[in-house]
């Protein structure tokens, strides 16, 4: 007896070209059931919106110049389950600019049309195959996952990322008896990454395979490809050998973050240095947000166009300002206040000045929890992980929209 279909997709392109390719790209699919629409999405109106209730994934042909075809999504948006997934397919040279349209106007996915051969993107089977997630309890489906970024070079965002990745893999679960959290650490600074050296890993070159075969990883590629220490953590670090910045692409980012949360508790990002086009999908998808900076004048400043460019297309993301070097003051300067007024923020987050505690545990290649669990930094750091706890759990509690 054949068993009925486990999800389901809706294809909505203008000509069967599109459609035809991809119902053959997933003619082995026996547990997907594809339907189709000869139609834009601005002309299926009000029946695009009732089928949100039908269909797992919908696909759609998109045209970000068209205003009513942004409007139509929008209206899509609105009315959407939390288990439908939104894939916008435009051509392939698609500007940066466009893509952003769509992407804010709520589709989860921009992804290019298939081929004249009849070859479709890596992405899209993923996301075909990607399971419904649950939300018993009130519990996020997926892992989180918490960018570190630096407002100037030498400020110590790699420290505040490596330790706070150690600190949440250690730290004991709320409702686990495990000894902590699932943790994955990836370091996304390709040319001066240095999460390796500072947990004295061997030469890794995960990422430069990437980008110079061009394949998209999936889980398989990423379980092989990442050192998991005796704490627990597991890390995906920068390549040993020089990788140009512009050598990954959105795609294969976005592959690696999407199958790492479905494993990981937390996943940890060290952000690159440069702004490169490939940080949009880390941005996408970040549940979280840390600045690393100090108190001068010229990283606050840095730090305040930083929050600008990476709230611009999510005003909803929360950033988390970390003061480094710097120990919290009992009493906040003139200083301090200015500084709080610019960046729109409290300043709540200080790391200590702790240059002993820093170079010792980098030098031996071991974690502060390791080489100086009781230094003011290595405190300072636990306090930070606690925090994020803290959220983690109030956004837990929250019920599914």
């Amino acid at each position: 007896m054949a068993t009925e279909p486990k999800r389901s997709m809706l294809v909505i392109a203008k000509g069967s070209g599109v459609a035809d390719a991809i119902i053959s790209a997933f003619s082995g699919e026996t547990d997907l059931r594809i339907e189709t629409k000869d139609a834009t999405l601005a002309q299926m109106n009000g029946k695009a919106i009732s089928a949100l209730a039908n269909y797992d994934v919908i696909m759609f042909q998109a045209s970000p110049d068209d205003s009513a075809e942004i409007e139509a999504i929008q209206s899509l948006v609105s009315n959407r389950r939390n288990e439908t997934t939104l894939v916008a397919l435009a051509d392939g040279d698609i500007s940066l600019s466009k893509a952003r349209a769509l992407s804010n106007a709520g589709v989860d996915e921009v992804l290019p049309l298939p081929t004249g051969d009849g070859k479709i993107d890596a992405q899209m089977i993923r996301l075909s195959r990607k399971k419904t997630p649950q939300h018993g309890g009130g519990a996020q489906a997926q892992g989180r996952i918490i960018a570190v970024a630096q407002a100037r070079g030498g400020v110590g965002s790699t420290t505040v990322a490596v330790n706070l990745a150690d600190q949440l893999c250690r730290s004991k679960g709320l409702f686990s008896r495990s000894a902590g959290h699932k943790v994955a650490l990836v370091d996304f600074d390709l040319q001066f990454g240095t999460v390796g050296s500072f947990l004295d890993l061997g030469e890794q070159d995960t990422l430069l395979q990437l980008a110079l075969d061009g394949t998209v990883p999936d889980a398989n590629f990423l379980e092989q490809s990442m050192v998991d220490l005796p704490s627990g953590l597991s890390v995906l670090a920068a390549p040993s050998s020089f990788a140009p910045l512009d050598s990954l692409r959105s795609d294969q980012v976005a592959a690696i973050l999407d199958t790492l949360r479905e494993k990981y508790e937390f996943v940890v990002v060290d952000m690159p240095r440069a702004l490169v086009g490939w940080v949009e999908p880390i941005v996408q998808r970040a549940d979280e947000m840390m600045v690393v900076t100090d108190m001068s004048v010229s990283s606050v400043r840095h730090c305040r166009r930083l929050i600008d460019f990476f709230t611009q297309d999510n005003h909803a993301l929360p950033v988390e300002v970390v003061i480094n070097h710097q120990h919290k003051p009992l009493m906040q300067s003139r200083l301090h206040r200015e500084a709080a007024k610019v960046l729109d923020r409290k300043l709540e987050h200080w790391l200590p000045h702790d240059p002993r505690a820093a170079s010792g545990a980098a030098d031996r290649g071991k974690p502060l929890s390791v080489a100086a669990p009781r230094s003011p930094l290595g405190k300072a750091i636990a306090r930070l992980a606690r925090a994020t706890l803290s959220v983690r759990q109030v956004a837990m509690q929250r019920p599914a929209k």
